[in-house]
């Protein structure tokens, strides 16, 4: 689970005493992203594919109703929860718990999601402040999607084609509301001249495919940037013509010297952003950055002949502290994963017999 990058500015202001941190944001965004770097354990960052291609796709996904959603139940379209109520006896004023971020149910399910497609399409920029939107905090997360319904699903597209919207994120409350999945998918960006625009969240490259999802092509797992792969590259298997791929980055583009191809994917570490591109901060880590933020902070004092020495080196020994238990939490094998070592472990121990060792 991830947490907003504010968890971590009201923890950081509160611990330092300031009640107006605004002018602090920009370099606190900074350390913060490094703070996630020197941590560096195998569950800082996510592993994702992205796809691009000559014409590039927007990104989809559904949310399939099989019944009316009952008072209280929500789901979360890209961070922001959106509540059903309905108007029961026993709760008096029930739209009075969701002012705006409430749909009513109506008498049936395709009212109510016309009910809910009007809801999100007022959530525009210019309505924000008014009494039609759906949410005033994070209300641009739903911005620059076209939402649809029918008399059972509501569906969301990208406006525009990219990757972008492939981090939009579903999730339902209810067992009677099934989503797509847990993101939007079929977004793909565009790949025009032989280059290609690498995400803006990337850490680390980790390979390369190229070929479209056909049987014709034949799909090869790129690793290494400089090395030539001479085989036969995203071509169809009849072709008698036999050309060489390479790729390399430069700044934030990957750049092909292959020009019968026509889709790739790209495979690497990326941190999480919102919608905003503030970065997202693993639970977990919430304490280790929020110190690593007061540690650089207040170094400045330090460095400006304001602050001791001793303040400053008790502030970086917490923040070792912190940052190896995070690593530590992160690394520790699951129960199952403990299981797995186990039975790894039993088959490396060897056999007895009255003759001595068995050589399996």
């Amino acid at each position: 689970m991830y947490a907003h990058i504010e968890r971590i500015y009201n923890t950081v202001g509160r611990n330092l005493g300031l009640k107006d941190y605004s002018q602090y944001v920009d370099s606190w965004v900074e350390w913060a992203f490094e703070a996630e770097l020197l941590i560096g354990s195998r569950d800082t960052f996510e592993e994702r594919e992205y796809t691009y291609s000559s014409t590039g796709a927007s990104s989809t996904g559904t949310i399939t109703f099989t019944a009316n959603p009952s008072h209280g139940d929500f789901i979360v379209l890209n961070g922001v929860t959106i509540y059903f109520w309905k108007q029961v006896s026993a709760i008096p004023n029930p739209s009075a718990q969701y002012p705006n971020q409430g749909v009513e149910c109506g008498v049936d399910l395709a009212t109510t999601l016309t009910s809910l497609k009007d809801k999100l399409d007022k959530n525009t920029a210019s309505a924000l402040l008014g009494s039609q939107s759906i949410i005033g905090l994070f209300a641009e997360s739903l911005e620059g999607y076209t939402y649809s319904v029918d008399t059972t699903t509501l569906t969301i597209t990208k406006d525009e084609v990219g990757i972008d919207g492939n981090n939009y994120t579903l999730s339902s409350s209810d067992v009677n509301a099934k989503c797509s999945g847990s993101h939007l998918t079929g977004g793909k960006g565009l790949l025009n001249n032989q280059q290609l625009r690498l995400p803006d969240n990337m850490v680390k490259l980790l390979g390369v495919r190229v070929g479209a999802d056909s049987s014709k092509d034949k799909h090869r797992e790129l690793r290494k940037p400089t090395a030539v792969h001479k085989q036969r590259v995203g071509k169809n298997w009849n072709e008698s013509q036999q050309r060489a791929f390479r790729y390399y980055i430069q700044g934030n583009r990957l750049n092909i010297q292959h020009d019968q191809i026509d889709e790739i994917t790209i495979v690497c570490s990326t941190y999480p952003v919102d919608a905003r591109g503030y970065p997202m901060i693993r639970e977990s880590h919430a304490t280790a950055v929020a110190q690593y933020i007061m540690w650089q902070h207040k170094n400045i004092d330090y460095i400006n002949g304001r602050l001791s020495m001793y303040v400053v080196k008790d502030l970086e020994k917490r923040w070792y502290f912190l940052c190896g238990k995070a690593r530590g939490d992160d690394n520790m094998p699951t129960a199952e994963e403990l299981k797995q070592i186990g039975k790894i472990w039993n088959t490396m121990v060897p056999l007895k017999s009255n003759t001595g060792l068995i050589d399996l």
